[in-house]
């Protein structure tokens, strides 16, 4: 049997899961189906019932040639609403990817006789030189729709023009992103909850890129856990774990109580200062902002050139629910104190459960004014936000 390669965001991704895909019999089972193959001639009608225990669905492609195939994914993700993965199972050329995405599919499962004739080079640029801006609704999660006669124009929109990156994948803008400030850009992340999406991302498309995590000194235990768990898990081979500067700790903060009578100067002290320091010493920056989180973030560009750092934000126009399905998709761990119902998670001192209902920033600082730790960065200064935020800024 030959073996086989799955294209997916423009590169070669192991493709062993697929090797051994059900048919329509394990349909009779009650059991979740991680693997489902269909012909491109089924009746979608016959599994529609299932839909919600299949995991990933294979629909076969006999030849490049025959094309319906691209009308079974788009009548999966439009009339049936499935939003699992969906994979085109056979012989397609570069020249039909960017198209296969835009009627919904996930990624490109070849064999190696196909690829032999279109190198991963030949798919990469192809997706490239689409450049996502010609149908670009395919490439935002839970962003605007476009269709293919109104993509046409988009060359003059003015968001292309104010935002190089509009229109991007998540893993697109990052790759892009990287070659672009190539060893002076970085990602800080809080080991928040949704952390790891950005960290396997980046694993994914260069392991030695700069990561940043701020040790207050004062978080839990299990966000340090999380921490080592998820460096190691990914190969993260430039993970700088930053501190506080003791001599002004025990200046300040001789006896760790600061932050119960002035947060801010403890935040100052643990967070902006010695961020700060190491931040500012790179041209870009990475964050997990996203457009849903706050309305001073509902216009945010993906690539924010202003100031003297670069902003990008690869999961701008991501929702909470693209959140968890890539985590899903891709076995990611939770951090361990989401399950106890801590939804915002940053130093222990100043952080507690929220109740069902709560806002998910509603443990931090409970029974205070003080709603930002003061690490957003404003055309080039950390400056404190008034805005309360619904989840971590990286």
């Amino acid at each position: 049997m030959p073996s086989h390669t799955l294209i997916q965001d423009g590169r070669a991704r192991d493709a062993a899961r697929f090797t051994d895909p059900s048919d329509l019999s394990a349909l009779d089972s009650n059991e979740t189906i991680d693997v489902l193959h269909i012909a491109n001639d089924t009746d979608l009608e016959s599994l529609a019932f299932a839909l919600g225990r299949i995991e990933t669905i294979l629909i076969d492609f006999p030849a490049y040639t025959d094309g319906r195939g691209f009308s079974l994914a788009r009548q999966l993700r439009t009339k049936y609403g499935y939003d699992g993965l969906l994979i085109a199972d056979g012989p397609l050329i570069p020249d039909q990817y960017a198209f296969a995405l835009q009627c919904g599919f996930s990624a490109v499962h070849i064999d190696d006789e196909t690829l032999k004739r279109h190198t991963i080079e030949d798919w990469q640029a192809n997706l490239d030189d689409f450049d996502l801006t010609y149908q670009r609704g395919y490439a935002i999660k839970a962003g605007p729709a476009t269709s293919v006669f109104d993509s046409r124009l988009t060359a003059l929109d003015k968001r292309k023009a104010a935002d190089p990156f509009f229109g991007h994948s998540a893993e697109l803008t990052l790759r892009k992103a990287i070659k672009k400030y190539q060893g002076d850009i970085v990602l800080a992340t809080s080991m928040g909850v949704d952390s790891a999406v950005l960290l396997h991302m980046v694993s994914r498309i260069d392991p030695s890129l700069p990561v940043v995590f701020l040790d207050t000194g004062k978080h839990f235990r299990e966000t340090l856990g999380y921490r080592d768990d998820l460096v190691s898990r990914f190969g993260l081979t430039d993970f700088r774990n930053i501190t506080p500067d003791q001599s002004q700790v025990l200046a300040e903060d001789p006896d760790g109580t600061l932050n119960q009578s002035e947060p801010d100067a403890c935040c100052d002290l643990r967070k902006i200062r010695p961020l700060e320091g190491v931040i500012n010493g790179f041209g870009a920056r990475i964050t997990g902002r996203k457009r849903y989180q706050t309305p001073d973030r509902a216009n945010m560009a993906i690539l924010e050139a202003g100031g003297a750092q670069a902003k990008v934000n690869p999961l701008a126009y991501w929702t909470a629910k693209d959140v968890t399905q890539y985590m899903r998709q891709h076995d990611l761990p939770p951090h361990p104190l989401l399950a106890l119902g801590y939804l915002s998670i940053g130093c222990q001192p100043c952080t507690t459960r929220v109740t069902p209902g709560e806002d998910p920033r509603a443990g931090r600082w409970r029974h205070s004014e003080k709603t930002e730790c003061g690490i957003h960065m404003v055309d080039g200064k950390w400056v404190s936000s008034e805005t309360k935020a619904t989840f971590e800024a990286f």
